[in-house]
């Protein structure tokens, strides 16, 4: 790297995964707002329409649920993305910021295997879709192991290769599921009926309240909002472009799940149902390309996953980032093949738990605490605050608080109605801001108590 903060031609896939984003690398808004929006689309936003859509059974509690949702998701992703726009920072290295160079491994530990366990389970989904409209030779481990392999590809290239891809594929997407919804027309079954089969479904109901869809809402996105400025560190240091980007993006994902909220409305059908109504000329009949639509919509959505995996481990192995991207990319499409994350549910559920406190931490402490100024780099470019411990244990200790509240308040094991709603990952983002912000007063307190003036 030369004394501008520029990269030479030999390092272009490094992609400043342990140094800031110099200002003349920032792409315009519209840039980032796309590789967001490839984020959105995605297959499980058209799912919980579904659920929601037969939940509620309502146009306009449909639509209500998703407002309050998205309007949460809105508020995460800005105030964290700002962060990484401001300082062009990843979450792990701002971590290090607040927690502590050491104290950050943990943080980079658990977002690095969280991503990692996601893009695993969803590159076997992506296998399955294959399996059911193509009939290959190849096992579904097959499958899902060349899936993992052709999903990472975009991703050695860091955000450039996200950039691409998602300028590809993102348009004709959206074309073809808004054909789809309008293929299948809006003519609603009767309320009383869809609120039946919303019940009926198994192995559990779908959301009845509006508050129980708000959460999954919220819910289904709320760890990419909490690490968004994974992305956002490519934007420039402006609120209303991060704002508008985030806006644009959530008003997409909101338009998907519109969308599976209409198609399960109008067929009566289950989300499990989806691919047939999207390819079937029974209903939208699109046939290769609603495959095409559907696979995509995995596939850019699971990009960011494992990019944010490289990211987190990127902060524990100071490995070149492309070479740690194939690594950690031929190790979870080797679990993805193998089917094992696929049966642990419940350990990925605790990762995303572990994700949440993390982001309100990260907002008290920058934003309340201690104000950002400028960014410190050391002679070799990595990032430091000499006057902040190698751990923060106020930091560690309102994080493992929060995030035994965000545990106990998403039924596993145990449902404690604590905080609004059932918005598990939010309780844990709002008790680590609380934790902390406290914390941090009573620290000030002692501190003068011991030294008067």
């Amino acid at each position: 790297m030369n004394q501008k903060g520029i990269l030479r031609p030999g390092e272009a896939l490094e992609d400043y995964s342990l140094c800031p984003v110099p200002l003349e690398q920032r792409k315009a808004w519209i840039d980032v707002t796309i590789v967001w929006v490839g984020v959105a689309v995605v297959m499980s936003a058209l799912l919980r329409g579904m659920m929601i859509g037969l939940g509620l059974g309502s146009l306009g509690r449909v639509l209500f649920a998703y407002g309050l949702g998205e309007l949460l998701l809105i508020l995460m992703m800005v105030f964290s993305g700002y962060l990484g726009a401001r300082t062009g920072l990843s979450t792990p290295l701002l971590a290090s910021r607040t927690f502590g160079t050491r104290g950050s491994f943990i943080i980079s530990m658990l977002l690095g295997l969280a991503f990692l366990g996601w893009f695993a389970v969803q590159a076997g989904f992506f296998a399955e879709t294959m399996a059911i409209f193509f009939r290959f030779p190849l096992s579904k481990s097959w499958l899902a192991l060349a899936s993992g392999l052709a999903m990472m590809l975009p991703v050695i290239f860091g955000f450039r290769g996200l950039r691409t891809f998602s300028w590809l594929a993102v348009p004709p997407m959206l074309l073809a599921f808004i054909y789809a919804v309008f293929k299948v027309g809006f003519h609603f079954l009767p309320r009383a009926k869809l609120l039946d089969l919303a019940r009926a479904h198994q192995p559990s109901s779908y959301p009845l309240t509006v508050g129980e869809a708000a959460s999954l809402v919220a819910g289904g996105f709320i760890v990419g909002a909490v690490t968004s400025a994974d992305i956002f560190r490519y934007a420039r240091p402006r609120w209303l472009e991060v704002a508008a980007s985030a806006a644009i993006a959530m008003v997409i994902s909101a338009s998907m799940q519109f969308i599976g909220s209409a198609l399960a409305m109008s067929t009566g059908l289950y989300h499990e149902e989806l691919p047939r109504i999207i390819i079937s000329f029974e209903f939208a009949g699109l046939g290769f390309l609603g495959f095409l639509a559907i696979t995509f919509a995995q596939w850019t959505t699971n990009d960011s996953n494992l990019y944010s995996s490289v990211l987190a481990f990127n902060n524990l192995i100071r490995l070149k980032r492309w070479k740690l991207t194939l690594f950690l990319g031929l190790l979870g499409s080797t679990l993805a093949a193998a089917g094992f994350l696929g049966h642990l549910s419940l350990f990925l559920s605790f990762l995303a738990v572990a994700c949440g406190p993390v982001g309100g931490i990260l907002l008290v402490d920058h934003y309340f605490i201690h104000k950002i100024n400028k960014v410190n780099l050391s002679a070799n470019g990595f990032y430091f605050r000499s006057e902040r411990n190698r751990i923060n244990w106020l930091a560690l200790g309102s994080y493992f608080l929060a995030f035994t509240i965000g545990w106990l308040t998403s039924g596993h094991p145990w449902r404690l109605s604590l905080f609004p709603f059932s918005i598990f990952a939010f309780n844990g983002i709002l008790a680590g801001g609380i934790f902390y912000w406290i914390g941090s007063i009573l620290k000030n307190v002692f501190k003068k108590k011991r030294c008067p003036t």
